[in-house]
């Protein structure tokens, strides 16, 4: 028996399945990414990765078990781990993924922070393994909790990613460009919609899942109407993850007047951030929307549809006392998804009125409310 196979034979089962936790993560997180990235060369790679990781736990399983040795189950791992990555890699050569929305994803919160764990992880790992005594049960446990955690990181940001890749996509093209009375320009979270106001502005929080541009059409009447616009795209289209997006608007701008909104969890996300910086605001507005926590005196309007068939009435009932100064709104045949251009909404009603009267009644409010 190998040199090698002696040292595993001291393994236990329980670090057989120690060991197969690992496995399982990165299986998880290649299906997500193969679903994603819809690459059959990636997928054939990845499956090779995992059968590789598959045959090495089944090994350790037998000897500590049945203290019998299987060497090719040993062997194969050397083989099929980096043929699977080589696929993998030749597959980012023939689809030739966009490197932009990569970094993109690779380097927002949190998976950035998920991403170097995992990173650090492996830099562990290899240190361990060149100067730990592999025939040790102490240094195994070691180094297979290592690669579990790093393993969970990779798995915890992949679900991430893959839960914000699947959105609703923007119709509005024509809200995008610039017109005689606005500029419409891009800043590095979003677009600055740029009109003939100069003291009072509003930052929007689009939400969850919805493309950021789906709320250009509001964003460009309202700043035709004196109201300057920052439309900011939310990392993995959720705002939850971009909640201090404001700061750098807020520090980089000058105005008089400052409003936040947002629709839906963008607006939750909006009040959430209205309500640590009262100061600095002079109001909220919250389309579709509730606040979570006291807004103090921070005045607050509430905007949504009589046909609304996602937001919580409970909740906006709830969110109600948050505020000292709250206005509430409700448009007649409006629904959920009406603020926005992004088709209809799963489990939404069905507006009696267009999208461009909710458009309309909606910054008509907002304009008479900011006064």
């Amino acid at each position: 028996m190998s040199k090698e196979n002696d040292k595993v034979l001291e393994a236990s089962v329980g670090m057989a399945i120690v060991d197969a936790l690992p496995v399982l993560c990165f299986s998880a997180s290649m299906i997500l990414i193969g679903q994603a990235y819809q690459s059959a060369v990636f997928m054939v790679g990845a499956i090779l990765c995992v059968l590789a990781g598959v045959g090495k736990v089944l090994w350790k399983l037998i000897l500590a078990i049945a203290h019998k040795d299987v060497p090719i189950l040993f062997r194969q791992f050397h083989f099929l781990m980096p043929a699977g990555f080589v696929l993998m890699l030749i597959s980012l050569v023939i689809n030739r993924p966009s490197l932009s929305a990569l970094w993109k994803n690779v380097s927002s919160f949190p998976c950035n922070i998920l991403f170097l764990i995992a990173l650090v992880g492996f830099v562990v790992m290899g240190i361990l393994g060149a100067k730990l005594d592999s025939s040790s049960k102490k240094a195994n446990w070691i180094e297979q909790i290592v690669n579990l955690v790093a393993e969970l990181c990779i798995l915890f940001a992949v679900v991430i990613i893959w839960y914000g890749s699947d959105y609703y996509h923007a119709d509005t093209a024509q809200y995008l460009q610039s017109t005689d009375s606005v500029q419409v320009t891009e800043i590095s979270d979003g677009l600055f919609f740029n009109g003939s106001g100069t003291d009072t502005a509003l930052v929007f929080y689009p939400g969850a899942k919805v493309e950021y541009t789906a709320y250009a059409p509001i964003m460009m009447e309202l700043a035709e109407n004196g109201v300057d616009c920052f439309l900011l795209e939310m990392p993995y289209n959720m705002a939850i993850f971009g909640m201090n997006r404001a700061d750098e608007i807020l520090s980089t701008y000058s105005y008089e007047s400052w409003y936040i909104s947002g629709h839906s969890l963008g607006g939750a996300m909006a009040a959430s951030y209205a309500a640590g910086h009262t100061e600095e605001l002079d109001g909220v507005v919250l389309l579709a929307a509730y606040a979570t926590e006291s807004l103090d005196d921070l005045p607050a309007l509430a905007i949504y549809g009589s046909e609304d068939g996602v937001l919580s009435m409970e909740k906006l009932e709830t969110g109600r006392q948050y505020a000292e100064d709250y206005t509430e709104i409700c448009i007649d045949g409006g629904n959920h998804a009406g603020f926005g251009c992004y088709g209809a909404q799963s489990e939404d009603g069905i507006a009696s009125i267009t999208q461009e009267e909710q458009w309309a009644q909606t910054v008509e409010t907002i304009l008479e409310w900011i006064g």
